[in-house]
């Protein structure tokens, strides 16, 4: 089994985004409700998933990220492509609309 991450130049345009998120989660009241997680400003570190999946366009990212996102924390590997993202745009509005999403 090798390296799960990979370096990608790609992930140099949003180093900003290592500074900010500690902030963040501080002013959004993270560190509050989670006493177990000590507090930090300390810039976090990005890296990128190998195989995770990826878009082919530039207006799907929001539908990747969320996806990804319900796949690693229920601890499944996320396997879904462009085939599926209409069918999570569709599942995503209903959802929306009969307010049927947990936070």
């Amino acid at each position: 089994m090798g390296n799960k991450y990979v370096e990608n130049k790609k992930l140099n345009n949003a180093e900003c985004l290592t500074y900010m998120l500690p902030y963040l989660l501080r002013d959004g009241g993270y560190y509050e409700k989670n006493l177990d997680v000590p507090p930090t400003l300390e810039p976090f570190t990005m890296t990128m998933i190998k195989d995770a999946p990826r878009q082919d366009n530039g207006g799907d990212c929001g539908v990747y990220a969320l996806k990804f996102i319900e796949y690693k924390s229920s601890e499944e590997n996320p396997s879904f492509g462009p085939q599926d993202i209409m069918l999570f745009r569709k599942k995503y509005a209903v959802d929306l609309y009969f307010n049927k999403l947990s936070m």
